[in-house]
């Protein structure tokens, strides 16, 4: 085996460090999404913010998540999902939950998602979606609409275009 370096501890951001124009919306912090010591238990994390990122599609890109995969048999499966965690979260916390557009590809996008409790991040998720036809499970395009929706938001954002 070989060995890895280790990657680089990540710096929490602050509510001040997010764009002026990047979506958020709160997610609280749940008795069932808590373990016996009373804190977020940790595969828990990866439900609270795919809930966000499908609240993101209707509240930021004005598209409905549902009809992708109802209506349009398009599949919204993560290639990758990974969260940091700098501080915990405990039953009844509310957190400000920030999207960001980490990149848009071909057939897959990244999305960030940063969870703020009183101004300071505690939790980011790192969340690379494929897009699949739902018919054959393999990976697809973006379509022109989420890649074109995608694209403005990161605009709105303040960040570059690709």
């Amino acid at each position: 085996m070989s060995e890895s370096s280790p990657r680089k501890r990540l710096k929490p951001l602050t509510s001040a460090d997010l764009p002026p124009g990047v979506w958020s919306t709160q997610a609280t912090i749940r008795f069932g999404h808590c373990d016996p010591a009373g804190i977020v238990f940790t595969p828990r994390y990866f439900d609270i913010l795919h809930v966000v990122i499908e609240d993101f599609f209707g509240g930021a890109l004005a598209l409905d998540y549902y009809a992708m995969a109802h209506t349009r048999r398009l599949g919204l499966g993560y290639g990758h999902a990974a969260c940091d965690f700098f501080k915990p979260n405990r039953m009844g916390d509310r957190l400000d939950v920030a999207v960001s557009v980490a990149h848009i590809g071909q057939s897959s996008y990244a999305l960030d998602l940063h969870a703020m409790r009183d101004g300071a991040e505690t939790v980011r998720g790192h969340f690379v979606t494929v897009t699949t036809a739902m018919e054959t499970w393999r990976p697809i395009p973006i379509p022109s609409d989420i890649h074109a929706a995608l694209l403005a938001y990161r605009e709105r954002c303040g960040a570059a275009p690709a």
